[in-house]
């Protein structure tokens, strides 16, 4: 593990253990978390200020806990992680603790994010539920799509655009891309892998993106002939 490696673990070990925290209600005393946590009080501000800035903080005498409204904070940070990690905060301009309060204690339906309609079978609830269990645990997968028969496939990130959902992954050093519509069947293996980074942040760039319902001709056309290919490579 490379020293940014272990930098980032520990910001995210110190991150999930301030959250747990304030979600129960504490008080934090900036000073002692900062010894706790072998930091600076000024690392700590930044973390506090550009890493959670979407949770209702207050601020008192060198301590800060979450801001009481009355209604249930558990919840509130629990839409606030999912629109964050589903990608969708930026939807919501300013979203934070506030906001998401106000949405979900709200009558009827004061925000409408529309998508074209999509029908969703048992079997692709069932093939969705798997993947995105696998994603998580970084687990490798045997997936049956039409035509393809993928042992071993490694799941990065579903991706919804333009109202249909795609699979990314790597498979023999190869980038993948599946429509979730083309997926018959998904068995999650013992066997686990390490997401690539760079691959990784490929598959949240706005081109690749848009590219997705035209990837399997961009493959097609870009695939390398056996002379030309290079196993240290991901290839598309």
């Amino acid at each position: 593990m490379t020293q940014a490696e272990r930098r980032h673990d520990r910001l995210a070990v110190r991150l999930s253990l301030i959250i747990s925290r304030l979600v129960a209600g504490e008080t934090l005393n900036m000073a002692r978390l900062a010894a706790e946590f072998s930091v600076s009080v000024r690392t700590l501000r930044r973390d506090f200020r550009e890493r959670l800035m979407y949770l209702d903080l207050e601020y008192r005498r060198g301590q800060c806990r979450l801001r009481s409204t009355g209604g249930g904070v558990q919840g509130e940070l629990d839409a606030l992680t999912f629109a964050h990690r589903a990608g969708l905060a930026d939807i919501f301009p300013g979203l934070d603790r506030r906001l998401a309060g106000m949405l979900l204690t709200a009558g009827g339906m004061p925000c409408l994010v529309w998508q074209p309609p999509q029908s969703v079978s048992p079997a692709s609830s069932l093939v969705f539920y798997r993947l995105v269990s696998a994603i998580t645990a970084c687990q490798r997968v045997l997936l049956l799509a039409e035509g393809e028969r993928c042992d071993g496939l490694a799941p990065y990130r579903l991706i919804s655009f333009a109202g249909c959902w795609y699979l990314t992954g790597e498979l023999n050093g190869y980038i993948t891309v599946h429509p979730l519509a083309t997926i018959h069947a998904v068995t999650v293996l013992n066997t686990t892998f390490t997401p690539l980074k760079r691959l990784s942040q490929l598959t949240t760039q706005a081109g690749f993106i848009r590219a997705l319902p035209h990837f399997s001709y961009i493959r097609e056309a870009l695939s390398p002939g056996p002379s030309e290919e290079d196993p240290g490579n991901i290839l598309i």
